[in-house]
């Protein structure tokens, strides 16, 4: 059914070629997620013969690593025993403390037939991984990540100008790599200030084809991992990841991280479950600005997150993209029709009035 939207993703997207060894992954958390898998597969045939389709147990949240089957499908069993013989895949796992530079040295000598390209589908999202940044950073892995991916979304936020989605995104990328610090502001009551000084903007064009190129599908939006202990102020949340919230909440951020929540709803309750399984996913994570003008869906954050002169801001972790808090939790929440100022050393300005881009020059 969706035969040639999945070929223009691999084609235009990704710049798959007869050459590339691809992985495309999903989770069994949807029956339809399973169905797209064999589609994918089938696709993918078509372009390049050296193909893998995996289905795991779903992780049940955004931002967990991938288990073992997973590390050993994409880096061979010898790499994977190796890292459980140095007690690091565990750790990895857990998102416990390690040093990075010794299990890539241990992948480096010991992986075999990494894939070149990544496609993953799975509900919950494998983007905000070491997993991921292992293999775009350290083996140039093309990465397409998909989360909460609906396939009618080809017919919408996937069929668009990804040139000007790119250009977009990198020009605004640029900006808040500039920027030292940003002020959000909407009429719900989101009033919010954090630093993003030293930190590099990124650009998720959805034109992954260059070595170690990834980000979302469908893609639009040019993000940042502020200071971790900047944060101060209230973030108002009206839409959950996959749900419009019967009542708002709002976090309250001190110090980079949420102090309190105020309002009665139940998500309200499953996030103080998560602060308190987990207290690194109370810290601010990520800023970004969507830049896709075919994305309209309020109730899915991938594509949410990705509406034209949108704003989100994400808790939890950030280590896979200039951050240091490292979490097994990872979740944004988007902010419709945002004010937006951003400034350094002796400038300041403008950057979103009500939803619409200003001074991008």
């Amino acid at each position: 059914m969706y035969e040639k939207y999945i070929h223009n993703l691999y084609r235009v997207n990704l710049n798959l070629n007869e050459k590339d060894t691809l992985l495309i992954l999903t989770d069994k958390e949807k029956n339809y997620l399973l169905e797209l898998l064999e589609e994918f597969e089938n696709t993918a045939y078509t372009v390049t013969k050296n193909v893998k389709a995996y289905a795991y147990e779903s992780l049940k949240g955004h931002g967990k690593e991938p288990t073992q089957d997973i590390w050993t499908l994409t880096f061979g069993e010898e790499a994977t025993e190796e890292l459980n013989k140095m007690g690091l895949l565990g750790k990895i796992i857990n998102k416990e403390e390690y040093k990075e530079e010794e299990v890539v040295s241990l992948l480096k000598e010991k992986a075999k037939n990494v894939p070149t390209c990544v496609v993953a589908f799975a509900y919950f999202s494998t983007t905000h991984t070491f997993y991921r940044k292992v293999l775009t950073k350290y083996f140039g892995t093309r990465y397409a990540s998909m989360p909460l991916f609906d396939p009618n979304m080809f017919l919408g936020p996937m069929d668009v100008d990804w040139d000007y989605v790119s250009k977009l995104s990198l020009d605004i990328a640029d900006i808040i790599t500039e920027a030292n610090w940003v002020h959000v502001k909407d009429k719900s009551g989101t009033d919010v200030e954090f630093s993003i000084e030293g930190r590099k903007g990124i650009a998720d064009t959805g034109l992954f084809h260059n070595p170690g190129d990834y980000g979302n599908l469908p893609a639009g939006e040019a993000f940042i991992a502020p200071m971790e202990t900047s944060a101060y102020g209230t973030l108002c949340i009206t839409y959950g990841p996959d749900r419009k919230l019967q009542n708002p909440i709002r976090l309250k951020f001190k110090d980079g991280l949420v102090e309190s929540i105020e309002g009665k709803e139940d998500y309200k309750d499953y996030l103080e479950s998560i602060f308190s399984k987990y207290p690194k996913a109370r810290y601010i994570a990520e800023f970004g600005i969507g830049t896709n003008p075919k994305a309209k869906k309020l109730d899915n954050v991938l594509e949410a997150e990705k509406i034209l002169g949108t704003i989100h801001i994400a808790i939890g972790d950030n280590i896979g993209f200039g951050g240091t808090n490292r979490v097994p939790f990872h979740t944004d929440y988007v902010v419709f029709e945002p004010y937006v100022t951003v400034g350094g050393k002796g400038w300041q300005k403008i950057l979103l009035e009500r939803g619409n881009l200003k001074n991008l020059s």
